[in-house]
Formats: C-alpha cells, sequence, structure tokens
C-alpha cells in the first residue's frame, strides 16, 4: 500500500471516528431526564451565547459589550436584556456577516427560496452542527419509521436545507429513499406518483397542499391513493396544516400524517412523537414566548411570537431569533415519554389577513373553509373586501349548502361576513406546478378573480 493511500485511509477513518462521536453526544443528550437536561441546555446556552459574543462579527456589534462581557465572563443572568435578531437582519448579513467559525470549517450552505420580498437568507453548518441535526431528526423519525420503509420525499432539495437533511437522516435509518424533489421538470407530478406505485413507497413527505394535490394527479391517472398505493404515512412539512386539511389527507390517502416543523436558518425545530404531538428540538435550540408587539416574554402557555436561540450552532449562532411564528408551548409531560415540550403552531405573524378591523390567522380559515368542502379538488382562494372576507372555490364545491356551512362558520368564529365567487381549477393546478413551497399565499383571489 502506497503512502498516499494509507494517508487518505487515515483521513477518511478519522471523519467517521468523528461522525461516530457526534452521534453518541447526541444520544447521551436525548437520553438525559428532563432535571439532568435543563442543566446541561443551561450551560449550551451560555456557551453558545459567548461563542457569539467572542467569534461573530454580526452579534459583536448587536450586543453591546458591556452586556456581551458578562456572558463571556460566565454570567446569564441578563439574558432576557440580549436584543433580537429578525430576518432583516439575517438578509442584511447576506451571505456570511453570521459565520463565526474560519470559512474552511463550513460543510453546507443553504439558501432560502427568497420568494418573501426577493432577498435570500443563508445558513450554514459545521460538520458538528449539520451532524447534530442529522442524528436528533433520525432519532425523532424512528418513532414511525423502520429499515422496511421506502420513503419519497417531494420537497425542495436545490440550497433548502429540508430535502438535503430529511435525506441524509432517513438514510440513518436504513430506510429507502426516493428523491422526488419538488421544482423539476424531470419529475413532474404525474412522474411522482407512477415512483409511488411502482416503488411501493410507504411514506410521503412534503407540504400538505401537495400532498393533496398528488391524490388528485392519481385519481386523474385512475389510480386510487387508498387503496393502490402503499402510502400508509404523510410526513408534511413546509407550511403548517390546519385540523381540517390533516383530516382531508388522512380520508383521501387513508395515511397517518405527522407535522414537522423548521427553518432554513434555524433548520429542524420541532418534530413529531407517536402521540403525534410537536416536541421542540430543545438540544439544539433555547426557545422563548413573546409578545410580538411589546417584545415581553408571554405568561407560561400563553399564546405568543416563538423566539430561538440556538446551543449548538458553531457556524451560524442565532441568538433570541424572532421566527414571526404564533404559537403556544406546553410543557405538561406527553404520554410518549420525550421530556421535550410540546409545541403548538398557530400560524405566521405576517399571514394575518385583515378583514376591517378584525385580523384572521390563515391557518384557521383554512380550517373554517376545508372542514365544509365535500369534494376534491379541495381548492379555494379569499381576499379582504372592506369589511367581508371575499371567499373564491372552484365549480365542485359552488354548491347553496357549502356556502351557507361555510359562512356560518366564519361569522362564529370571525365574526365576518362572507361573498362567494368562482375561481378556476387551473389557477390552482399551474401554482401547484410551479411552486416550490405550495401555501395559501398562493391561492390569494386578485382582482381579476374578484371581478369575475
Amino acid at each position: 500500500m502506497s503512502d498516499q493511500v494509507g494517508i487518505t485511509i487515515n483521513k477518511l477513518c478519522a471523519v467517521l471516528k468523528r461522525r461516530i462521536e457526534i452521534s453518541n453526544d447526541v444520544m447521551i443528550t436525548l437520553s438525559l431526564s428532563r432535571d439532568e437536561f435543563k442543566l446541561w441546555q443551561e450551560q449550551a446556552l451560555l456557551n453558545n451565547v459567548k461563542h457569539a459574543c467572542l467569534h461573530s462579527p454580526f452579534y459583536q456589534n448587536h450586543i453591546p459589550k458591556q452586556l456581551a462581557q458578562e456572558f463571556i465572563n460566565g454570567d446569564l443572568t441578563s439574558f432576557s436584556k440580549l436584543p433580537f435578531t429578525t430576518r432583516d437582519d439575517l438578509m442584511n448579513q447576506y451571505p456570511l456577516g453570521l459565520l463565526s467559525v474560519p470559512k474552511e470549517q463550513v460543510v453546507r450552505f443553504n439558501e432560502s427560496s427568497g420568494t418573501s420580498n426577493g432577498k435570500p437568507i443563508s445558513a450554514y453548518f459545521t460538520q458538528k452542527d449539520w451532524l447534530t441535526n442529522n442524528n436528533t431528526v433520525a432519532h425523532f423519525l424512528s418513532s414511525v419509521l423502520t429499515s422496511k420503509d421506502c420513503v419519497a420525499l417531494a420537497v425542495p432539495y436545490e440550497l433548502a436545507g429540508i430535502g438535503q437533511d430529511l435525506d441524509r437522516s432517513i438514510e440513518l435509518l436504513n430506510c429507502s429513499v426516493v428523491a422526488l424533489g419538488a421544482l423539476t421538470k424531470f419529475c413532474p407530478p404525474e412522474r411522482m406518483v407512477n415512483i409511488l406505485k411502482t416503488a411501493g413507497v410507504t411514506t410521503l413527505i412534503c407540504s400538505g397542499t401537495r400532498a393533496l394535490y398528488l391524490a388528485d394527479v392519481a385519481k386523474e391517472q385512475g389510480i386510487c391513493p387508498k387503496s393502490e398505493l402503499k402510502v400508509d404515512k404523510i410526513l408534511f412539512a413546509g407550511e403548517g396544516a390546519s385540523k381540517a386539511k390533516r383530516r382531508l389527507l388522512e380520508e383521501t390517502w387513508g395515511a397517518k400524517v405527522y407535522a414537522m416543523y423548521g427553518m432554513t436558518e434555524t433548520n429542524t425545530l420541532a418534530m413529531f412523537c407517536t402521540e403525534n404531538r410537536l416536541h421542540l428540538i430543545e438540544n439544539r435550540n433555547y426557545f422563548e414566548v413573546i409578545n410580538p408587539t411589546t417584545g415581553s416574554l408571554q405568561e407560561r402557555g400563553e399564546k405568543g411570537e416563538l423566539v430561538v436561540t440556538s446551543l449548538s450552532s458553531e457556524a451560524m449562532p442565532l441568538i433570541r431569533y424572532r421566527t414571526g411564528d404564533f404559537c403556544t408551548i406546553d410543557d405538561l409531560p406527553c404520554r410518549c415519554g420525550n421530556p421535550f415540550r410540546v409545541l403548538n403552531h398557530m400560524g405566521r405573524t405576517t399571514d394575518l389577513i385583515m378583514v376591517g378591523s378584525k385580523p384572521i390567522s390563515q391557518l384557521q380559515l383554512e380550517d373554517a373553509i376545508m372542514m365544509h368542502l365535500p369534494s376534491s379538488p379541495y381548492y379555494f382562494s379569499f381576499k379582504a373586501k372592506s369589511d367581508k372576507l371575499l371567499i373564491g372555490l372552484t365549480s365542485n364545491n359552488i354548491l347553496d349548502t357549502v356556502h351557507s356551512n361555510i359562512a356560518h362558520e366564519i361569522l362564529r368564529r370571525f365574526e365576518v361576513s362572507v361573498e362567494f365567487t368562482s375561481i378556476a381549477k387551473e389557477k390552482f393546478v399551474h401554482a401547484l406546478r410551479t411552486a416550490a413551497k405550495p401555501t395559501m399565499n398562493n391561492f390569494l383571489l386578485d382582482d381579476e378573480d374578484a371581478n369575475e
């Protein structure tokens, strides 16, 4: 064996050894009791804030020097006085303004789609950052996946972390992985459905909206999703899903539906358990809930905006990052035995629609509408029209009883009156075939629809 081959083998062995060490560290942390974990978390929080204060160019300017020195000296007392980090900060620091390690230590670089305002944000990870998340996600996935599962990922792979992270995490469980992707002419929805059938896919991962659309595509091809496909689990990511949408997914596919939650800039934030509740990934992040207007901490169990501080991020530590998501956090023990607290996700602060002076959550609106849609396709759109809500439905759900039921539900929940209009199915299909992460924002009524 040549010296060069020997050097290469030694390097590979070192990499594999490091991977095993990271995996063991994750498993040890996840096996701690709640009391043991709180002690670990406090030290991890201090270490990561200290790391950001010492090594992040952004936080060296963002955090007052006197306050930063307290954390450098090992004092966590003033944590709630630290300034928030916002999405605007991340956009302004694009691409590497938050980098806190030498660039050569970065093994993964991701970007958001930038679809909200045309400006992307970036996220970067060291080997430890990336593998810690992979192993944590694999731990949660193992509650419902086994090596017998064939998993199809119909989520973004290009630049986005979601497809890449889930791909690696599922691979750790020795499952078969089918990388469908989200936006590719090479694998359009019709081909996706065909692969679900021919590969014997048991688990589909995508947004709830996309899963409903793929069921429609299957039906158009003469395939019954419930009886002719083997999909018995749907893991949805990339958008929130109301109770009504989850029920429709379960009925349409004959599958158990589970939720996941995360962001490009934070990676995974919450994962499901056997009780189908969302557990916060507390070995990677520290979570707070604040009043979105005042920034003050909410009382225990009170609704507010989720704020995230990373605990184990070397490359891009985040301190008190405002996610823009409404939630409550439940710290009562879950029957699954997982000691991590439970997240109740309630939609985004930016997704409120104002009808007159009344703010309405799009996620709650989705629930009120979809619970009364009797047949697929389950498409709808909406628009505030003065003090009324204009709702568009496709022809299959233009029925007096449907209108009456939806109008009554929305009046009961939101004290808002409703008008209805007809919308073309083709507009929805176009959005679903061209959006990386199809959500209700793809389906807002435009002026042309509203005048029809």
